[in-house]
């Protein structure tokens, strides 16, 4: 009997190796090779505000300077970067029509040695009133006084400094894309840190945190939210090579601020690990089988089983790429030399497909991927 089990069992064996099912050392198709993303949030746009000692208007209101830095913007194609003052309240702007605007832009080479080389250089525009100019390697500072702003009673406090995007000309309020900006009354000093996200008249308390009126801001594993409406939620998420396809899962993310959208893209290098290429993957979808677009996730819910409105957040995104349509990619084998995969977070003003500086998340493809 022991004999008889132990020949079934042999020939089920052989059985179910002759199948054509996968099994580790006879797989079906090309093999698969992923890697976690991990999270890159240092090129989000960021940057200050230098108040002046009296909230309302001196005796002299044109020493009454503003100062503000910002970094880690987009270029934009369409609509302009513009100024405004407000009171503590939000019920009243100003726009600022004259600021004295110093641009420094940083280039690296590399010398005969292959050590990193910086070229600085600082360009100066007076008398601005909006601007176009962005990127990884731009930083922007812009002077102005009180009565540089259109409209700003002596009477009325200057508590709000804000960025905004101007579709169009500008009318008396700010557009709907009012992503950065600084308050005096948060700080115990005159210089308060540029927040970024969606500003909305709601002042954020403890009552009303989260409340839709509320002024949502876009911060990743912060710590520090000083009183504005904020959570914490970490995006994570994996890229996933076969054969000629490319999978990018990922979740966990915050909604965009208006005006933004998520989007991805790969880097190829040369052999020697230089930059060569950037291939834009596209807009973020929601995941299979659905894969709404989610560009419009900023203002409304385009796909209501993983976006959420209360907490603001995307659960799950997904891009799914060929090279069949890639050129760049359409090696022997696929996706040869590719070695970083991102996913950006970029305002839909920007030229489409030319990779912004904010980077969420990303990936350094293993040599499995880029090499094999």
């Amino acid at each position: 009997m022991r004999y008889l089990l132990f020949g079934a069992l042999a020939a089920s064996l052989v059985v179910g190796c002759d199948d054509n099912r996968a099994i580790t050392t006879e797989h079906v198709g090309d093999l698969g090779f992923g890697i976690n993303l991990g999270v890159q949030n240092t090129n989000l746009p960021r940057g200050s505000v230098r108040f002046p000692t009296a909230i309302i208007a001196s005796a002299t209101p044109d020493r009454d300077s503003v100062i503000v830095t910002l970094a880690g913007l987009d270029s934009l194609v369409t609509g302009t970067y513009t100024m405004w003052f407000a009171n503590d309240s939000a019920t009243k702007f100003a726009r600022v029509t004259n600021f004295n605007m110093t641009i420094t832009r940083v280039d690296t080479s590399l010398n005969s040695q292959g050590d990193p080389v910086f070229t600085t250089t600082t360009t100066t525009r007076a008398g601005q009133s909006g601007f176009k100019a962005g990127g990884s390697n731009l930083r922007f500072r812009l002077a102005t006084a009180r009565n540089a702003a259109t409209g700003m009673p002596a009477t009325d406090s200057l508590n709000i400094a804000m960025i905004s995007v101007e579709p169009t000309a500008p009318g008396a309020a700010p557009s709907e894309v009012r992503s950065m900006w600084g308050r005096r009354s948060q700080v115990t000093n005159l210089i308060t840190g540029v927040r970024f996200g969606t500003f909305n008249r709601g002042v954020p308390t403890a009552a009303n945190s989260g409340a839709p009126t509320a002024t949502q801001e876009f911060v990743i594993a912060s710590s520090d939210t000083n009183g504005v409406a904020t959570m914490r939620i970490v995006p994570r998420g994996r890229v996933e090579v076969r054969g000629k396809v490319m999978v990018v899962n990922d979740s966990n993310y915050y909604r965009p601020p208006v005006g933004y959208y998520y989007n991805a893209y790969a880097i190829k290098f040369d052999t020697i690990s230089r930059y060569v290429d950037t291939v834009y993957i596209g807009r973020r979808t929601s995941p299979f089988p659905a894969r709404n677009p989610l560009y419009e996730a900023d203002k409304t819910n385009p796909s209501p089983d993983v976006v959420f409105d209360s907490p603001k957040v995307i659960f799950a995104m997904a891009s799914r790429v060929s090279t069949d349509t890639i050129p760049e990619a359409n090696s022997t084998p696929p996706w040869l030399n590719f070695g970083i995969v991102r996913v950006n977070l970029q305002s839909k003003y920007s030229e489409e497909g030319r990779m912004g500086p904010a980077t969420v998340l990303q990936a350094f493809l293993p040599p499995s991927i880029r090499g094999r």
